[in-house]
């Protein structure tokens, strides 16, 4: 039986984090399950964030991937 979907909904103002926590987050569904990258949907506002996201969530897999110490997790 599948599991039940969950959302993880972040509100808080500008300069809060809310990325990074984001960010985090999908790195550490990707690590549960790396097949299932594709049931994962992550919504931003802006570009500029979707860019940051982006960028931290892909920097953060490579440092993973080559043994490199994380902050994230």
């Amino acid at each position: 039986m599948p599991a039940t979907p969950q959302a993880l909904i972040l509100k808080a103002s500008a300069g809060s984090g809310k990325t990074f926590a984001l960010a985090k987050e999908f790195i550490k569904l990707l690590i549960l399950d790396p097949t299932e990258y594709h049931q994962i949907l992550a919504l931003t506002f802006t570009n500029d964030a979707k860019n940051e996201m982006k960028t931290r969530v892909l920097g953060e897999l490579t440092k993973l991937a080559s043994g490199e110490q994380t902050d994230m997790l």
